[in-house]
């Protein structure tokens, strides 16, 4: 197949315009780089170079060749600096998708552990729908997916799934007087009051309504988003109460003004790690399948 250092001539070659100057950074003679070339263009059954006068021009073929070899050895450069770096100062790629049901303070709690290695870490991070994210895992455009659902097993085929914690829900609303009594009266309080849900697609939602039924609650939602942090925002304006998972309900009340209510412990979020079985495990992965709690 392709001779990878037969390749390299050529594209110097197309690189540097001529042979003469080619064969000045190589240290080869002219007659020597010519037959390298001219194998190569054996090989792929295609001319690259043609004679035009006393230059040396690409054929469309040879332009083609030329552009996927421009490809392939600015990977080869870029991997060279890698391997001239000692392990703990090599950067680290680390690709993550967020379900966009997923809480984003929670997201950020078991991300931030990953961060946390020797090496520096090119953090990306995408939001999306988890069956738009399930197919960009397999397809290797992200390391990680993380979901707070389960994707079917047909779906989790030649994926892992890892378990990152589970939690009970609490519900918040505005700090005053009215979280105050709602504090006093709950859970009988919540009946009736406006409710900020998150869309119907989030999986504990079920969870949720059987436990209103379960405490005598009537359900006033006032409003459906999708978002967790626009959800957050008109909780804070005092639209109306919220859940969300009780682990990061400390950032919650800090960040949107908002207070405890009350806790519903048989209503647990689980949070789920998604990454492909044959993906080697980057240092940032694999700190983070290593996420406790307490560590965050």
């Amino acid at each position: 197949m392709l001779n990878l250092r037969h390749l390299y001539y050529f594209w110097l070659t197309a690189r540097e315009g001529s042979i003469a100057q080619a064969c000045d950074i190589l240290d080869l003679a002219p007659q020597t780089l010519s037959t390298q070339i001219a194998t190569l263009e054996e090989n792929v059954e295609h001319l690259l170079f043609k004679r035009e006068g006393r230059n040396l021009v690409m054929t469309p073929m040879g332009k083609q060749v030329f552009a996927y070899a421009n490809k392939i050895f600015d990977i080869t450069s870029q991997l060279e600096e890698v391997l001239q770096q000692s392990p703990d100062s090599r950067s680290i790629d680390f690709s993550v998708g967020i379900a966009s049901t997923v809480h984003k303070i929670l997201a950020w709690k078991v991300i931030k552990p990953a961060l946390s290695i020797p090496n520096e870490v090119q953090l990306v991070c995408k939001t999306a729908c988890a069956s738009d994210l399930l197919l960009q895992l397999k397809q290797k455009k992200i390391d990680l997916l993380i979901s707070d659902y389960l994707p079917h097993e047909c779906d989790r085929d030649g994926l892992t799934a890892h378990k990152l914690l589970s939690t009970p829900m609490s519900f918040f609303y505005k700090q005053g007087d009215v979280a105050d009594e709602m504090k006093a009266g709950f859970p009988a309080s919540l009946s009736d009051a406006s409710f900020l849900c998150y869309g119907r697609q989030t999986p504990y939602l079920g969870k949720l309504k059987d436990w209103f039924k379960i405490n005598d609650i009537k359900l006033n939602i006032k409003a459906e988003i999708d978002d967790s942090a626009l959800l957050k925002v008109l909780g804070q304006s005092g639209e109306g109460f919220f859940s969300a998972p009780s682990v990061i309900a400390d950032e919650i009340c800090a960040q949107y003004n908002v207070e405890v209510i009350g806790v519903a412990e048989t209503i647990t979020e689980d949070l789920y790690a998604l990454y492909r079985d044959t993906s080697m495990i980057n240092p940032a992965l694999e700190q983070l399948l290593n996420f406790k709690v307490q560590d965050a």
